[in-house]
């Protein structure tokens, strides 16, 4: 048990919110400019964008996950983070700049508008249940690592954690979590890349002690394609379903509605893509040290991040054990922190705000409703989160699966035809395929038992999508061409 290191890791977040949060209030008060708890006003720069949706798309998946796989999959675990950075290109440069011209509040908006208004509540409501299920798993990696240095319950210091990751977001919104993210975005770099470079001259033997360990003992391991077996049960499935299962996922999206223009979310592109990346390559080397130590005898925790916490704790000064368990904090403080306004946003604009009273909300009241949904879904998080073991990184990569569908569809509505029925009937089959396939083994029958949902759903996706709309003679204009003429419209009225 480590307390000096548990106290000065959650005082290193407490500090770097504090301090931004005052800032914010300051900033406010000198432009009297009102709160904007949803959206700050549509007005974040490109680098607490680019910051805001990078940190959102890491966190327990790569703290945890990364750090577990990473000691049965090796190096091939690269390819989590090679998917999750092809779906920030496509969401900053492709679907996120339609979702932007499609002028509404949330995705699951734009899917009404796209296909059929039914459309909106149905993915709103599974917005919500996914959201809350990555608060879950965020908030279980918290507790590892605060368990892990203290010796408390799981349930005692997931409620620790979740309460720092509320008050991530709680006091000033989304332009408290972009200036926290963009404070944290620089520190997580700086202090993960001088711990790879302290493993190799404080362990026994450094890096080159670690990789001739890992290349005798564990070969497949330390190839960014390991073997076929790890190809088939891993790499493919965990690839598309992170580059296509995420691009509609409202808190992916969150950073993209608070954009001023498309110039600064195209800029932001390019800095989100190399934060997520980097940082999962700094996890995996991590993960890949401790195992590397583990085999040579210099560490006994089990693996995942208890092995990872072990290798820093003995190894590390006490001040870069600070600054790297407030590292792993702040990355899954900053996904819990944009899942619950996801939560928040969705329940204000598309369930409560469908009843006469919640109508035309003010900002004012829809922040206050939105700091209680925030707490709320933290606090049930926290007691759920108890139940979840090491799997993180396939439990992630099956909730993104679910969104598969929406990507096809929206190419097809986009490009070629809309049809509602299509929509309908592709997006549920996918939802049935993708139960079936977890309470049964139908992939297995196939050959594709393991991180292999995506795979199925893009098949169906594909087959269903193009087929019904083929057949829809009912089916609309695409939207591309819809937008155009609309766009045609409006010029030649400014015109005049």
């Amino acid at each position: 048990m480590n307390q000096f290191v548990t106290i000065g890791g959650i005082a290193y977040n407490f500090i770097i919110i504090a301090v931004c949060t005052i800032f914010i209030f300051m900033r406010r008060r000198r432009r009297q400019a009102q709160e904007d708890f949803m959206f700050g006003g549509k007005q974040m720069g490109w680098f607490a964008i680019a910051a805001s949706i990078a940190l959102t798309a890491l966190g327990g998946g790569h703290i945890n996950g990364l750090s577990f796989q990473s000691w049965v999959d090796g190096v091939g675990v690269i390819w989590y983070c090679f998917g999750a950075g092809l779906c920030l290109v496509i969401v900053m440069r492709f679907t996120g700049v339609w979702y932007r011209r499609s002028g509404c509040f949330t995705v699951n908006e734009m899917f009404g508008k796209l296909f059929a208004p039914v459309l909106t509540p149905i993915l709103a409501g599974f917005t919500i249940g996914y959201c809350w299920l990555i608060l879950c798993v965020e908030t279980q990696g918290l507790a590892s690592v605060i368990s892990a240095l203290t010796g408390l319950p799981n349930l005692t210091s997931g409620v620790v954690g979740i309460l720092i990751g509320v008050l991530y977001v709680l006091l000033a919104g989304i332009e408290e979590v972009g200036l926290v993210n963009s404070v944290n975005a620089i520190l997580m770099y700086v202090f993960g890349f001088i711990a790879l470079g302290v493993i190799g001259i404080c362990v026994p033997n450094g890096w080159v002690g670690i990789n001739n360990t890992l290349v005798v003992n564990t070969p497949e391991l330390v190839a960014a394609f390991g073997n076929a077996e790890i190809i088939r049960s891993y790499i493919i499935g965990t690839f598309l379903s992170l580059a296509l299962g995420m691009n509609f996922i409202q808190s992916n999206c969150q950073a993209v509605a608070s954009a001023d223009d498309l110039r600064v979310m195209r800029k932001a592109g390019i800095g989100a893509v190399v934060m997520n990346v980097m940082f999962g390559v700094i996890i995996i080397g991590f993960g890949l040290a401790a195992l590397g130590l583990k085999q040579q005898g210099f560490i006994g925790a089990e693996m995942g991040i208890a092995g990872m916490m072990e290798m820093i704790l003995t190894f590390f000064p006490p001040w870069l054990q600070i600054c790297v368990v407030g590292m792993f904090a702040a990355a899954m403080l900053s996904t819990i922190s944009m899942v619950a306004l996801t939560i928040a946003l969705s329940l204000n604009k598309e369930v409560l705000g469908h009843f006469g009273a919640f109508k035309g909300m003010s900002q004012k009241k829809e922040g206050t409703l939105a700091r209680i949904w925030i707490v709320l879904a933290g606090l049930t998080a926290a007691i759920a989160a108890v139940n979840i073991k090491d799997a993180v990184n396939t439990t992630i990569t099956w909730g993104f699966s679910w969104f598969i569908p929406l990507f096809f569809m929206f190419l097809i509505g986009l490009y070629w035809k809309r049809s509602t029925v299509a929509a309908m009937v592709t997006i549920f089959a996918c939802w049935a395929c993708n139960l079936a396939l977890s309470f049964t083994n139908m992939a297995a029958k196939f050959n594709l038992e393991g991180n292999n949902h995506s795979i199925f759903l893009v098949v169906i996706s594909l087959v269903l999508g193009l087929l019904i709309t083929g057949l829809d003679k009912n089916a609309k204009p695409s939207f591309k061409k819809l937008y155009k003429e609309q766009r045609a419209a409006y010029d030649a009225a400014r015109a005049k």
